[in-house]
C-alpha cells in the first residue's frame, strides 16, 4: 500500500470533535453480577466471529514524497501521487458477520449475530491510518478505530501497525495492476473499553452469551485480525480508495499476553507466486484440532478474486526432513490432514481459517515437531509451501512495534517467544539497525536487554539523545530509525533474524522555546504552512497557512491539540508533531497580545533566496493564466463576438507582459527564471500555483459566460481584504508617481517613500493568499526591506546584468503594453504596481487606470453584464432606467465612487463559439486521429515557445521577437484544433471538437 498509511493528515473535523472517556465502561464485572454456573464457558475456549466486506483507506499522498515537506520549494503540481486530496479516513464499509465459531468448536451461520453489520467507526469520526514517517511507509498504524457488531458490542481498536505486507497477486496479468492494489497486509490488535448490548438479538445469540460469560475472567480479551487487500488507486474507478477486507474477532482468556491473538505458531512461505507470506496457527489440545489462518496467505487475481489451484492438494504435516516429502502424505504419524481452500464465498465466510481434526497419536508429538504445508503436485513430486522453523521458535512484539520519542527519554519494548506453541525461556533479543546507514551516528542506544522468562517475555530498553537536524534541508523533524530483531535461544544458540518483522522509532529533534515570546511568523507559521501544503483537504475547514483563519478558530484548535493521542480527531492526525512543538503552539494560542486581543504575529523574515523563489512562482502564476484565456480565444469563431475577442487578446498580451516584467525583476536581483521544465507547465483543472486565490479551480474551456464569470473573474478579482491595507492604500494614492520609472530620478530621492512603504509593510497583520497579496506582501515588501537594509551597508539588491532585461525594443506591441527594464528599486516598484493595478491587485473602488482603461476583472464583468461600466452617482435614475451599483467587494468596503453597467451593450453570442471539450488531455484523442496529430503539433509549438521565452529571459532578449512570432503559428494550430471533431465522422458545428491541451511535449520524434 504505497505510503499505505499515508492516509494520514493534519486535518481535523472541527465540527465533529468527540471526546472518548478513558477506561472501560463495562461495569458488569465490577458489580459482581457475573457468577460461575452451569452456563459458564470454559476458560480454554477460543470463540471466533468472522466478517467480510470492504474498507476505505482514503490516503493523503502529498506526504509520500519527502521533497514535498520543504515549504520553500513545495509545488502542488509536483509529485502529488494518486490521492493528494485524501481525507486520511480509514473505515470498515459494508462489512457483515459471516460466521461464528462457538465454545464447542463448531461453526454456525444461524446465530442471531450472523448477518449483522460490523461497526467500523464511531458515529462521528473515522479511524485514521498513520505512518511513522514519510521515509518509512510500511508500518502504518490504525488510530481511533471503533470495531464491533451493531446492536451487540463495540470497542476501541488498540493502535497497532500492520505487518506481513506482501504481493498477493497471482497470474500473468498482475504486472498490469498497481503494486499497491496487489498487496495484502494484516493488523492484529485488541479491543479496549468494550461496551455490550443487552438487546433482544444479543440475548438470543449463543456466541454473545458465551463470550459475555468469559468477560469477567482474569486475562479475558477480545482480539481483532484484519486482512486487507485490493486497494484501488485508479481515481476514475467507482471503487477508488476502497479495498476488500476479511476479519475475525476472537474471544480468549490468557494469563499472559497474546501478541498475535490466539496464534502461537508461525509457518513461513517458501515458494509459489507473490512475495513473502505467512501462516499463523494454534493447536487446540482440548478439541484435538489445528486452526490455521490463511487470511493473509491465499493469492488473488487482478480483480481481487481468490485463485483456486485445482488438482494440487495441500496437506499439513509434521515435518521430518529424513523422509521424502511425498512419503509424509497419508502417513498417520506425519500427515495431519488435507487442507481444502475454497473460492470467494468460502473466503468471506471463514476469513480464510481452516480447522483440521488431529488424531490422538499425532497430538502426542505435535508439540515438539515442526509443521509444514506441503503441496502435492504429482504422485512423486511434493513441495513445501509454508514451513515452521526447525526449532519451532516464533517471536512477536507485545504491544506497539512503532515508537515516537523525544530526546533524553527511556522506553522499553517487550516481546514474547514461543517454541512449538509453548512459552520459550532464555530467548535473548537484540536489535540490528538497518536505517539510517551506519555513517549516521545513532542517537538511540540499547541500555539493557533481558532474555525471556518462564512466560516467554523478553525486553529491550532504549535511551535517546538529540539526533540533531539531519533532515533539515527537507524540513523533516528528527530521524527515523528502523530495526530488525535478532534472537537466539540459550547461550549456545544460533542467532537468526525474525522474518518479516520491523521495529521503528521516530526520534524528534531537540526543540526549545520561551513561553510568551512565541510568534506566528517565527515559530507557528513554518509548521502550519507545511501541513497546509501536505493536506489540502482541510482548507475548506481551516486554512492553516492563514493567521486570520487560525486565530479565528483558536479555541477549536486548542481543543483538538489536547485530545488524547488515541482519539481520531487528535491533531495532528499524522502524530508526527513533537510534544515540545505542540506545547509551543498551545502556549502561542494562550498568549494573547492585549493590543490586538489575538496571539502574537511577530514580523515576517525574508531572505534574498526567499524572494527569488517567490518571483519564480510569480512567473509560473502568470504563465498558468494564459492557456485558459487562449482556450477561450481560439474557441470563438472567426468574425463572431469581436469585442470579446479583442478583450481576450488584450488580456493575453498583458499577461505576457506581466510575465516578462516578473522575469526582469528576477534577473535584476541576480536570479534566473526558468520555463524549460515540464514541472513549470500546469495541468488543468487545477488550483493556481502556490495556492493563490484559494478555492479557485482553473479550467480550460471554450468561451462562455460561465467560464468568464467563474474562472476569469476568479483569477482577476480584486482583493477586498487587501483594499484596506495601509501599504496598499499608500501605493494607490501614489500610483502615478511610483509608475514613472524612467524620469531620471534615482532611488536616493525616494528614500522617504521606501521608508514609508517599509513601515506600512511591517504594520501588516494579514497574510492573504491572493495573487495581488503575493505581489504586495511577498515580493514588494521584502524587496523594499532588503534594499533599504543593503543601502545602509552601501550595497544593493540589484546586481543582475542589465543585458538580460526585456524592453519595448524586443516587444512586438505598442509601448503601453510593453515591459520595461528593472535595474533599481524605483523601476522594480513600478513594475509591481503596473502588474497589480492591471490585474489582481486592481482597485475595487475604481476600475479605471490613469489612461482611463478598465482593469481585467471589470473588463470581464462588462461581458458578463452585457454593458460597459460607467461612473454614476448613487442615484443612477438619470440614465432612464434603474441599474444596480456594482462593486466586486459588495458591502465589505465603502467606496467614494459609484459605478454601474449603464454604458453601451457588450454582446456575446454562445452560437459564435466552437463546441470544444473542456480540460482536454492528450489521451482524450485517439491515436493516429487527426485531432491527436493536431494536438501533438500544437504542443510541440507550445513547448518550443516556452523554450524560446526561456532563452529570451536568460541572456538572449532579442529572441523575444522570434517568440512572439511563434504565437502566430500557435494561433493557427489552435484554430485548426477547435474546428476538428474528435470523431472523424463528426460535424464541427455539432462537436464535440478537440481543443488545445497546453502540455509539455518531450517525446522523441
Amino acid at each position: 500500500m504505497e505510503r499505505a498509511g499515508q492516509v494520514v493528515l493534519f486535518t481535523i473535523f472541527l465540527a465533529f470533535l468527540e471526546l472518548v472517556t478513558a477506561g472501560s465502561i463495562d461495569n458488569f464485572c465490577d458489580h459482581g453480577e457475573a457468577k460461575g454456573g452451569p452456563g459458564q464457558t470454559s476458560s480454554n475456549a477460543i470463540l471466533r466471529l468472522n466478517f467480510a466486506g470492504r474498507f476505505l483507506a482514503d490516503t493523503s499522498t502529498y506526504n509520500n514524497d519527502p521533497q514535498n515537506f520543504n515549504i520553500s520549494t513545495f509545488d502542488p503540481r509536483k509529485n502529488p501521487e494518486w490521492n493528494p486530496k485524501g481525507t486520511g479516513d480509514f473505515r470498515l464499509i459494508d462489512c457483515t458477520v459471516t460466521q461464528v465459531c462457538l465454545a464447542d468448536g463448531h461453526c454456525v451461520q444461524d446465530d442471531s449475530v450472523v448477518g449483522q453489520p460490523i461497526i467500523g467507526s464511531n458515529s462521528t469520526a473515522a479511524g485514521k491510518l498513520v505512518d511513522p514517517d514519510t521515509e518509512h511507509q510500511y508500518q502504518s498504524q490504525l488510530w481511533g478505530l471503533v470495531v464491533g457488531v451493531d446492536g451487540f458490542f463495540k470497542g476501541d481498536f488498540t493502535p497497532r501497525s500492520f505487518n506481513h505486507l506482501h504481493d498477493s497477486c497471482e497470474g500473468s496479468e498482475c504486472c498490469t495492476v498497481n503494486l499497491d492494489t496487489r498487496r495484502a497486509a494484516v493488523w492484529v490488535s485488541t479491543l479496549q473499553n468494550v461496551e455490550w448490548s443487552d438487546g433482544y438479538l444479543a440475548k438470543h445469540s449463543d456466541f454473545i452469551q458465551q463470550t459475555k460469560s468469559l468477560r469477567c475472567l482474569p486475562g479475558f480479551k477480545l482480539y481483532v485480525k484484519l486482512n486487507t487487500r485490493y486497494l484501488i488507486h485508479a481515481s476514475e474507478s467507482p471503487d477508488f480508495s476502497f479495498g476488500r477486507v476479511v476479519g475475525t474477532i476472537y474471544a480468549a482468556v490468557s494469563s499472559t499476553p497474546l501478541p498475535y491473538g490466539p496464534y502461537n505458531r508461525m509457518l513461513w512461505k517458501t515458494s509459489g507466486p507473490g512475495e513473502g507470506g505467512h501462516l499463523p496457527l494454534f493447536v487446540d489440545m482440548n478439541k484435538k484440532n489445528v486452526v490455521l489462518d490463511f487470511g493473509n496467505s491465499v493469492t488473488f487475481d487482478i480483480k481481487g478474486n481468490v485463485v483456486l489451484h485445482s488438482g494440487k492438494r495441500l496437506h499439513l504435516v509434521q515435518y521430518n526432513t529424513t523422509k521424502r516429502r511425498c512419503e509424509l502424505l497419508n502417513n498417520e504419524a506425519y500427515d495431519l490432514g488435507e487442507i481444502r481452500l475454497g473460492g470467494n464465498d468460502w473466503f468471506q465466510r471463514t476469513a480464510g481459517i481452516v480447522v483440521l481434526s488431529v488424531t490422538s497419536e499425532a497430538m502426542k508429538t505435535i508439540g515438539n515437531a515442526p509443521l509444514a504445508v506441503i503441496q502435492q503436485i504429482s504422485s512423486t513430486r511434493c513441495e513445501p509451501v509454508f514451513e515452521e522453523r526447525p526449532d519451532g521458535l516464533f517471536v512477536e512484539a507485545i504491544g506497539k512495534r512503532v515508537a515516537r520519542q523525544e530526546p533524553d527519554t527511556e522506553w522499553t519494548m517487550k516481546f514474547r517467544a514461543f517454541q512449538f506453541g509453548k512459552s520459550a525461556e532464555q530467548v535473548s533479543v537484540r536489535t540490528s539497525l538497518k536505517f539510517p546507514p551506519d555513517c549516521f551516528k545513532p542517537a538511540i542506544k540499547i541500555i539493557s536487554s533481558q532474555p525471556s522468562d518462564i512466560n516467554g517475555i523478553s525486553s529491550i530498553t532504549f535511551r535517546s539523545t538529540d539526533p540533531g537536524e539531519p533532515r533539515k534541508e527537507q524540513q523533516l523533524d528528527g530521524q527515523i530509525y528502523l530495526y530488525d530483531l535478532i534472537v537466539k535461544k540459550g547461550a549456545d544458540g544460533i542467532e537468526f533474524k525474525v522474518q518479516d518483522f520491523n521495529m521503528s522509532v521516530h526520534l524528534y529533534s531537540q526543540y526549545t522555546f520561551t513561553p510568551g515570546e512565541v510568534t506566528w511568523y517565527e515559530h507557528v507559521y513554518p509548521i502550519f504552512q507545511q501541513y497546509a501544503n501536505l493536506y489540502p483537504v482541510m482548507k475548506p475547514i481551516i486554512n492553516l497557512a492563514s493567521y486570520e483563519d487560525v486565530t479565528r478558530k483558536r479555541k477549536l484548535l486548542k481543543c483538538s491539540l489536547t485530545l488524547p493521542e488515541t482519539d481520531p480527531n487528535h491533531m495532528p492526525v499524522t502524530r508526527d508533531l513533537s510534544p515540545q512543538k505542540r506545547k509551543m503552539i498551545l502556549s502561542w494560542l494562550d498568549n494573547i497580545d492585549p493590543s490586538t486581543n489575538l496571539p502574537k504575529m511577530g514580523t515576517a523574515t525574508y531572505t534574498l533566496g526567499d524572494l527569488k523563489k517567490t518571483l519564480q512562482i510569480a512567473v509560473q502564476l502568470e504563465l498558468s493564466t494564459i492557456p485558459p484565456y487562449l482556450s477561450a480565444l481560439f474557441s470563438i469563431k472567426d468574425g463572431d463576438n469581436k469585442e470579446v475577442t479583442a478583450l481576450l487578446r488584450s488580456v493575453v498580451v498583458d499577461e505576457m507582459k506581466h510575465m516578462a516584467l516578473v522575469a526582469n525583476l528576477l534577473n535584476a536581483i541576480g536570479g534566473a527564471p526558468y520555463l524549460n521544465k515540464p514541472s513549470v507547465v500546469p495541468f488543468y483543472p487545477a488550483p493556481l500555483p502556490a495556492g493563490a486565490n484559494p478555492g479557485l479551480v482553473v479550467k480550460l474551456a471554450r468561451c462562455s459566460l460561465n467560464q468568464i464569470r467563474t474562472v476569469f473573474q476568479g483569477i482577476e478579482k480584486p482583493d477586498c481584504e487587501l483594499a484596506n491595507s495601509n501599504v496598499v492604500q499608500y501605493l494607490r494614492t501614489h500610483k502615478q508617481r511610483l509608475k514613472k520609472h524612467s524620469n531620471g530620478k534615482s532611488d536616493g530621492e525616494f528614500m522617504e517613500t521606501w521608508a514609508e512603504i517599509n513601515r506600512r509593510c511591517n504594520q501588516t497583520s494579514a497574510r492573504p493568499q491572493t495573487i495581488g497579496a503575493i505581489y504586495i506582501y511577498q515580493i514588494l515588501c521584502p524587496m523594499v526591506k532588503l534594499q533599504t537594509e543593503l543601502v545602509i551597508q552601501e550595497k544593493t539588491l540589484f546586481i543582475g546584468s542589465r543585458t538580460k532585461q526585456i524592453t519595448s525594443d524586443q516587444w512586438l506591441s505598442n509601448v503601453d503594453s510593453s515591459p520595461f527594464a528593472v535595474h533599481d528599486l524605483r523601476s522594480a516598484v513600478a513594475a509591481i504596481v503596473d502588474i497589480a493595478s492591471e490585474g489582481e491587485g486592481s482597485d475595487p473602488c475604481d476600475p479605471l487606470d490613469e489612461r482611463g482603461e478598465v482593469s481585467h476583472f471589470f473588463k470581464f464583468a462588462e461581458v458578463v453584464h452585457g454593458r460597459r461600466l460607467m461612473e454614476t452617482g448613487r442615484d443612477n435614475s438619470s440614465f432612464g432606467q434603474c441599474f444596480d451599483n456594482f462593486s466586486p467587494c459588495n458591502e465589505e468596503i465603502k467606496c467614494d465612487k459609484t459605478f454601474s453597467f449603464v454604458g453601451r451593450m457588450v454582446p456575446f453570442y454562445e452560437d459564435g463559439v466552437w463546441p470544444t471539450i473542456s480540460n482536454p488531455r492528450t489521451e482524450s484523442y485517439p491515436q493516429e486521429s487527426q485531432a491527436r496529430r493536431y494536438s501533438d503539433n500544437f504542443n510541440k509549438i507550445y513547448t518550443g515557445l516556452l523554450m524560446c521565452i526561456h532563452e529570451a529571459f536568460n541572456g538572449k532578449p532579442n529572441k523575444m521577437k522570434d517568440c512572439m512570432g511563434m504565437m502566430s503559428s500557435l494561433t493557427a494550430w489552435g484554430n485548426k484544433l477547435v474546428q476538428t471533431p474528435i470523431d472523424p465522422a463528426g460535424d464541427p458545428e455539432v462537436g464535440p471538437n478537440a481543443a488545445p491541451t497546453f502540455e509539455f511535449y518531450d517525446k522523441v520524434d
